[in-house]
């Protein structure tokens, strides 16, 4: 029948396995790939543009703020570059905090008396920018919420 593995017990081979396989099992494995591969075929989701994004009437949350306050995440289009971008940033007296190699991207910090959604506005506008968003704090204790979005 089946063959004997390294500690000599009866292995099945794969098709007496399947022969010895109930009904019931088969009529599950079929119920769920049957839903796996359905899950993937719902409709698909429309792009938001970056400039339909706003800035969040709420700053805080159970009085913590949800954003660090004079902080952007900017990626960049790798084929354009990040000379211009960082011409911005010292154009416009920004502080590099952190370089993202793999993402393409920086975290900034922009100066005490700048206005963070002029900002925004500002880096947006540069040449290769494929996004601007402001430092989203998470607190380990705090269920996620979604990102407001204007209508």
């Amino acid at each position: 029948m089946g063959k004997d593995d390294f500690y000599g017990r009866d292995v099945l081979t794969s098709a007496e396995s399947l022969q010895q396989d109930s009904p019931m099992k088969i009529a599950f494995l079929i119920a769920f790939l049957s839903v796996l591969v359905l899950s993937g075929c719902g409709p698909s989701r429309k792009a938001v543009p970056v400039e339909t994004y706003s800035s969040p009437v709420e700053e805080t949350v159970g009085g913590r703020p949800m954003y660090a306050p004079r902080n952007l995440i900017i990626l960049y289009d790798p084929e354009v570059g990040k000379e211009p971008l960082e011409k911005a940033f010292s154009d416009y007296g920004a502080e590099v905090i952190y370089e993202y190699g793999m993402m393409n991207g920086f975290a900034i910090r922009i100066p005490e008396k700048a206005d963070i959604l002029k900002a925004m506005e500002y880096f947006r506008k540069v040449k290769g920018v494929l996004s601007v968003e402001r430092d989203r704090i998470t607190y380990l204790d705090d269920p996620i919420r979604p990102r407001p979005v204007d209508k």
